[in-house]
């Protein structure tokens, strides 16, 4: 397995964790206050992911558009990016 497809593993598993603390939130059992703490954490991870991974992932794809070379990136850009 190619380091980039390791990369982009490990961002899906990222955001399926976050998907999980977004559950939580979901979650009525949960007391409130738990249930509000979880959207913080759900919100500052969305962020991070936003301002740091996203970034690293479409510098990626934008250097190696620039090599010409064909990689896996197109694959998953469009479940990063559904209008980017």
């Amino acid at each position: 397995m190619g380091q980039e497809k390791l990369y982009i593993e490990k961002e899906l598993s990222w955001l399926s964790f976050n998907e999980r603390v977004l559950q939580e939130a979901a979650d009525k059992s949960n007391p409130l206050i738990e249930r509000m703490r979880f959207l913080g954490i759900y919100s500052n991870n969305l962020d991070e992911f936003y301002k740091v991974r996203f970034a690293e992932l479409k510098r990626r794809i934008i250097i190696s558009e620039e090599q010409g070379s064909n990689s896996h990136s197109a694959i998953y850009w469009a479940k990063f990016s559904p209008g980017c």
